[in-house]
């Protein structure tokens, strides 16, 4: 019989306050590790990392109060429960794995509100987009626009549906342009009216697979072609920093935090 494949991860996170931001807002979980006292850059790195592993990206809304605190909230729950996630996605069917996701984000959505009824603020949110990567597949699972690559082969696959919404304004020139707007889903938000349409995608790992979570920051700035390209050419955390350094001179005016897992 032969032996079955088994892959180990390596894995490279950068966090960075911007330009134009006095906080950064951004958080994570990254293994154990939480930006827990919101420094103004993060780099670390984690190699040969056995499966099953979980990595998350949380962006606190900017333009709400308690952003960083929503996104700090949500990174240290993340952290507390992913192993538990893990272990009960090894056993799952695929409606109980709907239901351990869905769970999970009521859960985050909850605690994120019940902290900014605590602080006397209307609302308080976050993005989450993370990666759950069992033995032979990775489970994707976000609300909000922080986004997911899977870089195979040179080629770029953006993983998730964006909860963003798109604004048409008219320009000087007397046509039209398209702008972001808010977000249509989010942590923090109130459910009781709409509840929450989840993001969840299933794949098979391959070897070189690369994946990339980002904030906002980054794709800004940086297209996916460029992301693609300047994955599959440089090394796990040449290439973050390379990201990184472009947002910031392109304009940086958010914080930008990119997660990257290789798998081998």
């Amino acid at each position: 019989m032969f032996d079955l494949i088994k892959y180990k991860l390596n894995a490279g996170l950068i966090s960075d306050i911007g330009r134009k931001r006095l906080e950064n807002q951004d958080n994570f979980s990254f293994g154990d590790f939480i930006n827990a006292d919101r420094k103004e850059h993060v780099e670390q790195e984690l190699k040969g990392q056995k499966l099953p592993q979980a990595y998350g990206i949380m962006d606190g809304m900017g333009g709400e109060k308690l952003g960083a605190q929503a996104s700090l909230e949500a990174a240290g729950f993340f952290s507390s429960v992913y192993k538990e996630i893990l272990s009960d996605l090894n056993t799952a069917d695929n409606k109980k794995k709907e239901r351990i996701f869905e769970d999970l984000v009521y859960t985050l959505n909850e605690r994120i509100r019940k902290m900014a009824r605590e602080q006397g603020v209307r609302r308080s949110g976050t993005t989450l987009a993370a990666i759950f990567f069992m033995e032979k597949k990775a489970y994707v699972l976000s609300v909000g626009d922080s986004e997911v690559f899977l870089i195979r082969e040179g080629q770029i696959y953006r993983l998730n549906k964006l909860d963003s919404m798109t604004i048409t304004v008219d320009d000087e020139s007397g046509g039209q342009r398209k702008i972001k707007g808010g977000l249509s889903q989010f942590l923090g938000m109130d459910t009781e009216e709409y509840g929450f349409h989840l993001n969840i995608k299933e794949l098979e790992l391959e070897n070189k697979d690369s994946f990339l979570i980002c904030s906002d920051g980054l794709t800004d700035y940086v297209g996916n072609a460029e992301i693609a390209e300047i994955v599959c050419e440089h090394e796990l955390m040449d290439s973050i920093k390379i990201l990184l350094g472009l947002a910031m001179e392109r304009g940086g005016k958010d914080n930008t935090t990119i997660l990257r897992i290789d798998v081998s």
